[in-house]
């Protein structure tokens, strides 16, 4: 009997132990304007037309493990080296403070369908120099 009451105890608090992807998820709020401002910045030397970006979001910001750093991701569809679009690509950029440290293209967690998404039309719109 008392061998059931520790299995029966140890599945309850199983389903109480939170994955890092779902507490991160937890912190979700929306990108400010400065962090959307650098990501366009950057885009300029990440991709091979910049100019040509279209369908483009952003996620909201989540702070990872540790909390020492935090992540976004960005999709959008935009000219390859070929100059035909190839799909709607997503990327995950970590950052620390509002500086790109780092990304990480087809995270899993930029999959996750509970991730919030914003248009992004600042990345868009960029003007050939």
């Amino acid at each position: 009997m008392r061998s059931l009451f520790v299995v029966a105890a140890a599945l309850m608090l199983s389903g109480c132990v939170s994955s890092p992807l779902e507490d991160a998820l937890a912190t979700q709020r929306a990108p400010s304007k400065e962090i959307r401002r650098v990501i366009v910045h950057d885009a300029k030397d990440y991709l091979i037309d910049p100019y040509s970006v279209r369908d483009a979001a952003i996620s909201s910001v989540m702070d990872a493990p540790g909390g020492q750093v935090q992540f976004v991701c960005v999709k959008a569809n935009a000219k390859n080296a070929t100059g035909g679009y190839a799909g709607s690509k997503t990327v995950s950029i970590r950052l620390v403070g509002k500086y790109p440290v780092g990304m990480n293209p087809n995270a899993s967690a930029c999959a996750e369908p509970l991730l919030r998404w914003y248009p992004f039309p600042e990345l868009e719109g960029l003007k050939t120099p």
